[in-house]
């Protein structure tokens, strides 16, 4: 009787304590993931895209290089040529994309007057392009903060470099070439790149040099580079491969300040915890 009492009362603990298995809900339909598209009042190369479903979470790829979230989104093609635009919709279920191709018929570089794009790559009255490097020769050319930020804002305010305390580590002999023309981005390294210390093992060959590791690394061509504009500017670069100042392993970059011939930017630690910084000039 005793082991009959004690097999039901550890069934009713097993009952009791199984937990239920948490119920998806339906996946999206091919109508959900349909999409219309318009050229705006402004501009032939200025797109507006609408989903079919206004209640549905929905990601954009505009196959430009920009990536979007929402219902209803522009999209904008200084360029002219054939571009992809994928719209993938997402419920508790799953999600569904749809692709249709936009076709812009004509150059707008009217679309590039940006003064963060005539900063950065000198504008469409430049070259086409321009040349960032770090500015090692003034103090504050490379530091440390914490995130979230302090009160006192975007600034290193735990540590920040002096003038050329970092020689002979490969963070001051690399190049940052942003071009206008389909948004490239090239950084070129002379052989070699600074990285975090967490990281080295990502990189063959790397060693010990003052506190963090260089690491023999290749030229990183023909990437492509993202603004996104909003209460933060952020530079977006297309490969993790790529990047700007000491590698910590992250690809987008907060315009902290930027002038015709100076540049902040504010970057993430992989792990959280800590703003990085770094201050450039242009050539």
């Amino acid at each position: 009787m005793k082991k009959l009492v004690l097999f039901f009362t550890l069934l009713l603990v097993f009952t009791s304590c199984k937990k239920e298995e948490p119920q998806l809900g339906n996946p999206p339909s091919d109508s959900d993931a349909l999409f219309t598209f318009k050229k705006s009042q402004t501009s032939d190369n200025v797109i507006e895209l609408s989903s079919s479903n206004q209640k549905i979470l929905c990601m954009w790829d505009l196959g430009n290089g920009t990536k979007m979230e929402g219902n209803n989104v522009t999209a904008t093609y200084p360029y002219a040529g054939v571009y992809n635009v994928k719209l993938t919709v997402f419920a508790s279920g799953g999600s569904r994309s749809t692709t249709q191709q936009i076709t812009i018929a004509e150059d707008d570089l009217t679309l590039l007057n940006n003064p963060i794009y005539n900063n950065l790559t000198g504008g469409t009255s430049g070259p086409g392009f321009k040349v960032w490097y770090i500015d090692s020769s003034s103090n504050g050319h490379f530091g440390v903060g914490p995130d979230p930020e302090s009160a006192q804002g975007p600034v290193p305010e735990w540590w920040s470099a002096g003038a050329n305390e970092k020689p002979g580590t490969g963070l001051y002999n690399d190049r940052y070439v942003f071009y206008l023309n389909g948004f490239k981005f090239d950084m070129q390294t002379n052989g070699d790149a600074y990285v975090h210390n967490s990281l080295a093992g990502t990189f063959p060959g790397s060693f010990l040099n003052l506190t963090d590791f260089t690491a023999p690394y290749t030229d990183q061509l023909n990437n492509s580079w993202l603004l996104t504009e909003g209460e933060l500017n952020t530079i977006a670069i297309s490969s993790n491969k790529a990047f700007i100042g000491m590698y910590t392993g992250v690809n987008t970059y907060r315009i902290v300040d930027l002038t015709e011939n100076t540049m902040t930017l504010q970057y993430k630690h992989h792990s959280g915890g800590l703003h990085w910084y770094v201050r450039l000039k242009s050539l």
